[in-house]
């Protein structure tokens, strides 16, 4: 209530009607909480509850609703609207600058209203329409008594839906493809509700085809430290510093950014095999923070644990067949899923397999451990060499490594595409070749390790197929440059011979005369001409 002086002079019978009416809202507004009622709902059995009450013949309150409009709410006995000139005056006097308790007289009657304030601020406003010859001063007190009543009821939906707003605000900003834009975003929306000073963010992000830890510093919403846009290692002190805090070692990493007493959320995935992938540190303005910011911190940290981890499961996935820079150039682009979707293009194909693999594991290696060891360094290395020529990895078939040159970005011309094709397919063999100086496949030396492939330009559907959403190609000319491996010897790089037309003018390559194979399931023979050494 206002305050205890309002109630000097009240008879017992009256302080006992107020308690009671008080008692008798307070009920309405428990059971519809249990019920999950909307406002509209508490209003059309508040507003007649109140005026029988109070003796009046009309009610009415004007507030915010779950969607925080403002909605006006009025209960009659005759259903007769209120006056529009007294209805003007209450509505001004009410309103949030002047925020009255005024008494306007309206015929017999008097509207008595007063504005509603929900944690100092405005929400709206309530009256009754009384008698003139009742006590002014006494349904005034009583409309008090309701309000601060429903005031506490109001803040709650006013709380919670805040609460769901700044959520809608962090997913959809965290839905930015870049981690780092998604992050920044989310920390001004969640600034708008929070008296943050100071944040820090440690979190794993999978890139450049490894795990790296990040450490962003925020100063408000000012971004004023970010690993993740940093290049090179320049940070590698604080990445292991950051490491150490992630692992609970050290609280150093804090000390050197100057942030103590602070809240503190980890990123925890997974539920039967728990991993830290992050910890969001957080200090306030002036005081500590309330249970509202809390849970507002705490709604934040798990909108940044999940996008940290669809971010690294988004990258593993595309990080199978695409380079490192690809990956981050996708992931950087809004709707990037158009450049992975099937399309016919005329696409650079590389197919290459080691000259006898066959007989070097069942009469040389032998073990299965030893054949493992072999394909699991040769196809590492070829496909950093086809990433490093701008390749994508196709799929390994046995020992064999499919490459495409010009997906996902077809940035280079479609004779550039067969070119990096034929330069990847050298390097690959350069290092096939090498392979046996390594003390692991000394064993290899005497007979040598070598390599046979096949190069084509051919139009393919190429895209993501199948249920695992595989980035692969499909086309006769790509059953044809399977083909056309099948016919190169050791060390031999074969080459379609109508893609080498198509070959730019300043390649600097050694070609072989013109050759041609018959195949099996091909009518025509396959024409084709050698990459000399």
């Amino acid at each position: 209530m206002r305050g205890m002086q309002e109630l000097e002079g009240i008879s017992e019978a009256a302080l006992r009607d107020l308690f009671e009416l008080r008692g008798a809202v307070d009920d309405l507004i428990e059971r519809s909480l249990v019920a999950r009622t909307t406002v509209a709902e508490v209003m059309a059995e508040l507003l007649p509850l109140v005026a029988d009450r109070l003796k009046a013949s009309a009610a009415f309150v004007e507030t915010y609703g779950e969607d925080l409009v403002l909605h006006p709410f009025y209960w009659s006995r005759t259903g007769a609207p209120l006056g529009e000139a007294e209805k003007e005056r209450v509505w001004r006097e009410t309103d949030e600058t002047h925020r009255g308790r005024p008494r306007v007289p309206w015929g017999d009657d008097v509207i008595v209203a007063q504005h509603l304030d929900v944690a100092g601020a405005w929400f709206g406003r309530a009256g009754i329409v009384v008698p003139s010859h009742v006590s002014l001063e006494q349904a005034a007190l009583a409309l008090n008594v309701v309000s601060e009543v429903l005031d506490n009821h109001l803040y709650a939906i006013r709380a919670a839906r805040e609460k769901h707003t700044v959520m809608m605000k962090l997913g959809n900003a965290l839905r930015h493809r870049v981690l780092s834009e998604g992050v920044k975003q989310a920390v001004a929306a969640l600034a708008e509700a929070v008296p943050i000073d100071r944040m820090v963010l440690v979190y794993v992000a999978e890139e450049e085809a490894s795990t790296m830890l990040h450490v962003q510093q925020f100063e408000g919403t000012k971004l004023v430290l970010d690993t993740m846009s940093s290049a090179g290692d320049t940070h590698g002190p604080l990445r292991m510093l950051g490491r150490e805090y992630l692992r609970g070692e050290s609280d150093t990493l804090l000390d050197e950014l100057g942030v103590r007493n602070a809240q503190e959320e980890v990123l925890i995935n997974g539920i039967t095999k728990s991993v830290v992938v992050g910890k969001v540190v957080v200090t306030a303005k002036d005081h500590e923070f309330n249970t509202y910011d809390r849970e507002l911190l705490s709604a934040f940290a798990g909108f940044i644990r999940q996008r940290v981890v669809d971010f690294n499961k988004e990258w593993r996935s595309l990080a199978a067949a695409f380079r490192p820079d690809d990956v981050a150039r996708l992931l950087s682009t809004d709707g990037y899923e158009q450049y992975l979707a099937p399309r016919e293009a005329t696409v650079g194909i590389v197919y290459m397999d080691i000259s006898g693999f066959t007989r070097i594991s069942e009469q040389i290696l032998k073990e299965p451990a030893k054949v493992a060891a072999l394909v699991e360094a040769w196809s590492r290395d070829a496909v950093d060499i086809v990433w490093e020529h701008g390749g994508v990895f196709d799929k390994m078939v046995g020992d064999c490594i499919i490459a495409l040159f010009g997906p996902p970005f077809y940035d280079e011309s479609e004779g550039e595409r067969l070119l990096s094709a034929i330069r990847c397919a050298q390097e690959v063999q350069a290092m096939t070749n090498a392979l046996p100086k390594r003390i692991e496949f000394e064993v290899l030396r005497a007979e040598g390790l070598a390599l046979s492939s096949g190069v084509n330009l051919a139009p393919l559907m190429v895209g993501q197929f199948g249920p695992n959403e595989n980035f692969t190609g499909f086309s006769s000319g790509m059953n044809n440059t399977a083909r056309l491996q099948g016919c190169a010897g050791r060390d031999e790089i074969l080459v379609m011979g109508d893609a080498v037309d198509k070959l730019p003018p300043q390649h600097g390559l050694s070609l072989g005369e013109e050759r041609s194979a018959p195949v099996k399931n091909v009518a025509e023979p396959l024409k084709f001409r050698a990459v000399l050494p």
